[in-house]
């Protein structure tokens, strides 16, 4: 996807920042890339980068998830017995998120003490632009916009699309920064990364989103008409789309969830290598902007009090953000010198 942020793809620059940079791969490492068959040229060239650096990277080919979830893990569950990896990389279609959610999988890597990426829906942009970045940078940047967040009371997001909402925050709901980094035992997480979150405390406005996350994103991917969903009391009162199928769809997933309706999250994108939105969540997620994500918010995480089986991510299309009144993002850009000062990244607990 040539030119979605400006840039060539280079899947070869973004395989090595995987394994060299966010994975921080020696040759003590064991790797271990789980693929399928529509994502496997992509995990072909994360293996090849990862064999530049050990000499134990292997390539399992896993079933399609779309076609038995139960068939696949039981596969991935084979590869992860016989490799005994140190380092993990799920780079195969899951349109479901079903692996993100299935306690089991993280609780075996825990055990092994594997570093994870995942990528559960992997394309050439995901790979060739939105991991072709220096990750330090990411990490540096992210850490610094969480610093800056903490304490904050208000926000505002608008945008052309028709987004017209206030958020209020508390001080006992902290902000979280995802870096990318994961080179310490047992650390993991998705990639492309970048983005700092917390669970409001309420919202009011209208929500106007133009990529609708898990379970719905693989078919529905950038949409040309934004979904807009009205937001009262910090939960989604009402929606409204041209498709009438997908806004059913939509409404029907968190109507029928305890607590779906319910707004878990409030995230910047701070990956400012991205620019532009692609229609897959796993890349845009992380574009500077803002997704807000209805049901689960991650309690661990954010200090929220309740929980939901649903976590539904929607981005608005580039936002301009206020933060106790002062601009943090115009049209999808971050202002000025907000991102300073520059925290160290890379040590390990």
């Amino acid at each position: 996807m040539p030119g979605v942020s400006g840039r060539e793809l280079d899947v070869v620059g973004g395989a090595r920042e995987l394994i060299g940079g966010c994975l921080a791969v020696t040759g003590a490492d064991r790797v271990l890339i789980l693929t399928d068959r529509r994502t496997r040229h992509l995990a072909q060239v994360i293996v090849t980068e990862a064999r530049a650096l050990t000499g134990v990277a292997k390539l399992a080919v896993i079933p399609d998830i779309a076609d038995g979830y139960p068939a696949a893990r039981a596969e991935i569950e084979r590869a992860l017995d016989r490799y005994e990896p140190t380092v993990t990389v799920f780079a195969a279609a899951d349109s479901g998120d079903l692996l993100a959610w299935d306690a089991t999988f993280w609780k075996r890597l825990e055990q092994l003490g594997s570093r994870h990426a995942h990528m559960p829906a992997l394309d050439d942009a995901c790979l060739g632009l939105g991991m072709a970045v220096d990750y330090a940078e990411v990490a540096r940047f992210t850490l610094a916009v969480r610093d800056q967040l903490s304490g904050s009371r208000s926000l505002r997001i608008t945008s052309a699309t028709g987004t017209e909402l206030s958020l209020t925050c508390g001080l006992d709901r902290p902000w979280t920064p995802f870096t990318g980094l994961y080179q310490c035992a047992g650390q993991g997480g998705r990639l492309p990364q970048g983005e700092v979150f917390c669970t409001p405390l309420t919202a009011e406005g209208v929500l106007a989103v133009s990529v609708v996350g898990y379970p719905f994103n693989s078919e529905s991917g950038l949409l040309a008409e934004p979904l807009l969903i009205e937001v009262a009391d910090g939960r989604a009162v009402s929606l409204r789309h041209p498709d009438r199928d997908l806004e059913s769809r939509v409404r029907d997933w968190l109507t029928e969830a305890p607590q779906g309706l319910r707004l878990g999250e409030l995230a910047l994108g701070t990956n400012r290598a991205l620019s532009a939105l692609t229609g897959n969540l796993l890349f845009d997620e992380n574009v500077p902007g803002v997704h807000i994500a209805f049901g689960h918010p991650f309690p661990e995480y954010t200090g929220a009090d309740w929980a939901s089986p649903v976590h539904v991510d929607m981005v608005v299309q580039r936002p301009s953000v206020q933060v106790d009144g002062a601009t943090v993002l115009t049209g999808g850009a971050y202002a000025g010198a907000f991102g300073e000062p520059s925290p160290d990244v890379r040590s390990c607990p």
